[in-house]
Parts: C-alpha cells; structure tokens; sequence
C-alpha cells in the first residue's frame, strides 16, 4: 500500500469503516484513542519529528475529536485538546532542529493563569472540571502557535496534514448518516438539530464539518491534490455541507463560507501574484458555489423550508421572535456586564456561567462567544489576549511575501474567529487551526 497511487483513498475507507464499527460499539473509542496516545508519541520519538509527526497525529486528533465525544468521550472528554497539546509540545523538545519561540503566545499562555487564583470554586472537583475545559483551549492555541510559527512545510507535507485531518471527519460524516439515518426521517424545527447531529451538539458537529469543507477549499487554493480520484473531493464537500447544513447549527457552515470570500477579496485586492491565480481560484470557488447551492436547497426541501427560516433568523414557534441570534447576544452583554464588576482579574474559568445565572437568570451549559468569555473571566489578562488573537496575524500577514502564507493565513484565521464567536473553544481545532496559519509553505520537494 505504501505505493500505491490510492493511498490516499485507501486511509480515507480505512477510516470510514472505523467509525463505522463505533455505531456497534461506542465503547471502542477508549481503545481507539489509547493506540493514537501510544502510536503517536512512539512515531514521534522514534524519528524526532523529522517526519512532522508531531503535527500530522495533532491534526488526527482534531479531526477525530467529537467522533470520540460522540462515543463516550474517548479517553476522556478532553481528550482531544490534551492529546493534542501533548504531540506538538513532543514534537517542540524532540525536533533536532529548533526554531525561534514566539514568546507573545508564551505571554498569553500565562495571562491565562491569574484568574484561577483569585476565583472561587465551591468545590475542588468543580475547579479541575472549570478550568479544564475552560482553559484547555486556549492553551492548546498558544502551543500551536509556538509549534508552526514560521515552521516550513513542503506542499507534499502540507497534503499529509490536510489528509490527516480530512480522514476522521469523513468517518464521522458517515457515522452520522448511519446513526441518524437519511434525513427524510429526521424532524426538523428552527432549532439546532441534536437528532440530525448524531444525538450529541449540533454547534461542535456542524464546526467539524465546517473544518472538513475550508481542508478541501485550503487544498484548491494551493493547488494541492488530496486524492488521484478526481471527483472525490466534489463528493466530500457535498457530504460535509448536506451533513452540516442538517444539524440547524449554522455558524459551521458560515464560517469556511466566510474564509474563502474574505481570502478571495483581500488577495484580489492587495496581490498581483494572487490576480494571476484567479482562473483556478474563480473555478475551485465556483465548485463550492454550486455544490453550496444544491446542498441548502436538498435540505432546505427535506425540512420543508425550515432551513430558510432557520438562516432568517425565523421561529417556527412565533413568527415575531427573532432566532437570528440564538440568545448568545444575551450572554454577551451579560458578560460584559461581569467584566465590569471584575475588571482585574475576571471571575475565574467557568465562573461566568454561574454568575450569569445568579444574576440574569441565563442558563448556558458553557461559554459560546469566546470573546466575551476571556473578558467576564480573565479581566484585563483576558483583552490582552484577545489583542493577540487578532492582531498578530494582522502584523504577520503584511509581513509575508509568499502568495500560499497569505492565503492559508487569511482562511484559517477567519474561520477561526468566526468559529471564536458561535463555539468558543469548545474543541480543540480552533486553537490548532490558528496556529496552522503561521505555516511558512515551500514549493520546492524536501
């Protein structure tokens, strides 16, 4: 199989019938997750990263992450977020060859620390639960962005992690199909879908197959062909959409929507190098069109309209209340609120929600707008990293001079903020998806 031409398809089954045997046996994601832990760190040890395993089981593990919530949590619920920061930190000590440390993201993996000082936890299982879930995100952000800044990466290498990716997240298509059936059978309202979502988030499972669609639009703009089956990636984008689409969740698939057009109007505008791509840009954006189009009108006549409306922002329910929004504008400004009765030091990791529900009455199982959550719990150390997250790949992005830097940098962090502002860091791909941005990309064979 090593050298066959369909390697590529090969894994991608390979994958598919894994996840398959998960809707027989959700338990087997514990024994799954246990081979990635010990494959991964041996692979990483046995060639130092030399092969940048480090990142290609990191992108597994973000691709597989809410398959494995989906079945029992894998070995445990944060797994992915852990396991992840635990390869790229690996990968950082092992690599013989060591780069310079962005200590910026040194700075906001410390900025997170404060709060959990000066919070108060009724109880100390409560506290480990609070902060880490709470801060299990952004500190897997941070390390990302010290593993790939200005790490270079072939386009071969890029495809294997792109691939790595790509794998899990058409397993977990598939095992949605079979869990939840055809989506005839699904009853649908303006809500977000739990039925259609595998029984488990409609906004982590619509994120992940928001992820699947800006690999396969990442790959287009650079040129980079995942599989030697030529209609394959067409089919993927479709099952990713159609899957997506059904869960109701709708910032997942607005978020690698939102990449691709912002990518398309800041390059067109400020590079003449990206002008000259724009024949094979103008096609691979015209694909996703097309099959964007087919896809909401398939569901959008499977839900009886429903789908519209859900986008509209309409309710089913009451023709005059507003769903645009979903209530997290409540939350926000009730966040903001606790922000200034705790200026300093915030109220601590996960205390927002108890807050908010002591004095507004608004239950929230866990942060969706990660914006507002590092303000209401992290204080003046929570703007500080918000000014990080979004304005150092603005100093960076006019630093670049390569055409394939500005556009990867430009798509993931856009889907990354939008992501940012509908899921919080729930998962654990917005924080690696932000540091893949800073990958320097090579066109030459290494």
């Amino acid at each position: 199989m090593k050298d066959s031409p369909f390697k590529a398809e090969i894994y991608l089954a390979i994958n598919v019938l894994l996840a398959l045997g998960l809707v027989f046996n959700s338990k087997l994601s514990e024994v799954y997750a246990i081979i990635i832990l010990i494959y991964g760190m041996f692979r990483i040890f046995n060639k130092k990263n030399a092969d940048g395993s480090a990142h290609i089981m990191a992108g597994y593990v973000v691709g597989i992450e809410v398959l494995f919530r989906m079945n029992s949590g894998g070995f445990g619920y944060e797994f992915g977020k852990y396991a992840v920061m635990l390869f790229l930190v690996i990968g950082i000590l092992v690599s013989e060859k060591k780069k310079k440390i962005p200590f910026l993201f040194v700075a906001f993996i410390l900025a997170m620390l404060p709060s959990v000082i000066f919070a108060d936890y009724p109880t100390f299982e409560f506290e480990r639960q609070m902060i880490s879930f709470n801060l299990a995100g952004p500190v897997c952000l941070g390390i990302s962005v010290i593993y790939f800044h200005k790490r270079r990466l072939s386009l071969i290498q890029m495809r294997k992690l792109l691939l790595a990716i790509l794998y899990p997240i058409t397993g977990m298509a598939f095992f949605l199909y079979f869990r939840s059936g055809t989506l005839e059978n699904v009853e649908f309202t303006t809500e977000s879908n739990f039925q259609a979502s595998g029984g488990f988030g409609p906004n982590q499972v619509s994120t992940i197959l928001g992820l699947g669609i800006l690999i396969i639009a990442i790959a287009y703009f650079l040129g980079i062909r995942l599989f030697r089956m030529k209609y394959l990636n067409i089919i993927l984008l479709m099952l990713f959409l159609v899957r997506g689409l059904a869960t109701f969740s709708r910032g997942g698939m607005i978020a690698p929507l939102a990449a691709i057009v912002v990518c398309i109007i800041i390059m067109s505008i400020t590079n003449p190098q990206f002008q000259a791509r724009m024949n094979k840009v103008f096609y691979a954006f015209m694909i996703i069109c097309v099959v964007g189009f087919l896809g909401f009108n398939y569901v959008n006549d499977v839900s009886g309209g429903l789908l519209e409306m859900r986008f509209k922002g309409e309710s089913m329910y009451n023709k005059q209340k507003s769903n645009l929004l979903s209530g997290r504008d409540n939350i926000f400004m009730n966040d903001l609120e606790i922000f200034q009765d705790n200026v300093l030091t915030g109220v601590g990791p996960g205390n927002a929600g108890e807050v908010r529900e002591q004095t507004a009455g608004i239950t929230a199982a866990a942060a969706h707008i990660e914006y507002s959550r590092l303000l209401a719990e992290h204080g003046l150390f929570g703007i500080f990293a918000i000014f990080v997250m979004l304005l150092f790949p603005v100093k960076t992005f006019f630093q670049l001079r390569s055409v394939d830097d500005k556009v990867l940098l430009i798509m993931c962090t856009v889907f990354v903020f939008i992501s940012l502002g509908h899921s919080a860091m729930r998962t654990a791909s917005p924080g690696f998806i932000y540091g893949l941005a800073y990958i320097n990309l090579v066109r030459q064979r290494t």
